[in-house]
């Protein structure tokens, strides 16, 4: 049994070593050829140079590569790696649009080679050079404030393809402003090529990124208001206004002309428990304030309140037995009576509320609330005075 094993591993022995000297000698001196595939292998342009010189770019920019089988001997083959080819070829009579080029290659002579395809069709545009606008655009917290941005450059060169700066129509200087500590700052902001909807034209390149923006804001100035009534005769001093000043903003050179804000000309018999009235805002300035209100002075005594609600309205005429809700009387009725004599105290029973449906009801019209009383007062003011629709 031991001999027969020890003869087995003698046989095996000698199988392998016939096997290396056989693989050895096929080596050596049969070396057979063979192809190898070789893909994606980067393409140098060889006249780079004087395509720039033509102001030529290639677009849309690419990587340029190739595909290149390499047949030798197998031991020659066996040394080859990507690293060791070297693609190259140059464009001859270059124009823009269309163009080939046309694929050499550097090999060692043990070895051949053929591409898959002998040209690589390649586009190139006019590299075009242009001088756009630059606009600002202001945003942030106080963008409102701003008076004036002044930038340090109103254009800016520009370079592309010609189908990318054709698509430019200015430079945008986005200035954000979420701060006013000073009347003046300077930003440093990224100018961007936008298109006619402003959307960012990417692959244009420009000879300044960022530039200097001076932010100046407007002037603000606190200023009386002046109530303006038709009646020349009245006193305007006689009535309280609230607010009785404004903050008004505008630039420096428009707010030192201005000491007061006018309100509209209104009839004193109109203001009555108290009214509200608009401002006249001047040309160039701006404010929160758009309205104030006007109230007799020294007569808030006389002024007495009373709350009624909507079964407290007499339908009169009310042939048609309308009811409250049909006409779309509110829940509570406020009503300002201003009295002669502040010694006078009312009550709801000294006066009374009424809609006349005389003419008959039609949902599509809207009716007045009226009033009744023995008791002399100077006016009423009824809210809401008018119901209906």
């Amino acid at each position: 049994m031991k001999n027969n094993l020890k003869r087995n591993t003698r046989i095996k022995l000698i199988s392998l070593l016939s096997a290396m000297v056989l693989w050895m000698y096929v080596m050596a001196i049969v070396d057979p050829e063979d192809t190898k595939l070789f893909e994606n292998i980067p393409v140098t342009v060889t006249n780079a140079e004087e395509l720039k010189d033509d102001d030529l770019v290639v677009y849309p920019e690419s990587d340029l590569v190739a595909d290149i089988y390499i047949t030798g001997k197998l031991s020659d083959l066996q040394k080859i790696s990507e690293d060791d080819i070297h693609i190259y070829g140059s464009i001859n009579n270059p124009i823009e649009g269309k163009n080939y080029l046309y694929l050499k290659v550097n090999t060692t002579k043990q070895v051949s080679y053929e591409f898959k395809s002998d040209f690589i069709v390649v586009k190139l545009e006019k590299l075009v050079h242009q001088e756009k606008n630059i606009n600002t655009e202001i945003i942030g917290q106080y963008k409102d404030d701003v008076d004036t941005v002044t930038l340090q450059q109103s254009v800016v060169n520009i370079s592309g393809p010609r189908v990318l700066t054709d698509q430019v129509d200015y430079i945008n200087a986005t200035v954000q402003v979420d701060s006013k500590d000073k009347n003046k700052l300077t930003k440093r902001v990224k100018l961007i090529p936008v298109d006619t909807d402003g959307k960012e034209v990417k692959g244009v390149n420009l000879d300044i990124k960022t530039i200097n923006a001076e932010v100046t804001f407007l002037e603000e100035k606190q200023v009386p208001i002046n109530i303006q009534l038709k009646d020349e005769n009245v006193d305007t001093k006689a009535y309280e206004l609230t607010p009785e000043v404004v903050m008004i903003k505008g630039k420096k050179e428009v707010l030192d002309k201005i000491n007061y804000i006018n309100t509209q000309k209104i009839d004193s018999a109109d203001i009555g428990v108290s009214k509200k009235i608009d401002l006249i805002i001047p040309e160039g300035i701006t404010t929160e304030e758009t309205t104030i209100i006007a109230k007799p002075k020294d007569e808030e005594s006389l002024i007495q309140r009373l709350i009624y609600n909507n079964s407290e309205i007499e339908l009169r005429n009310n042939t048609q037995e309308i009811k409250a809700s049909d006409l779309n009387i509110p829940d509570s009725i406020n009503v300002e009576v201003q009295l002669d004599d502040k010694n006078t105290k009312l009550s709801k029973a000294d006066i009374s509320l009424y809609i006349d449906l005389e003419n008959g009801y039609d949902e599509s019209k809207e009716y007045l609330i009226k009033y009744e009383s023995d008791t002399p007062f100077k006016n009423v003011k009824i809210i809401p005075s008018i119901v209906g629709k």
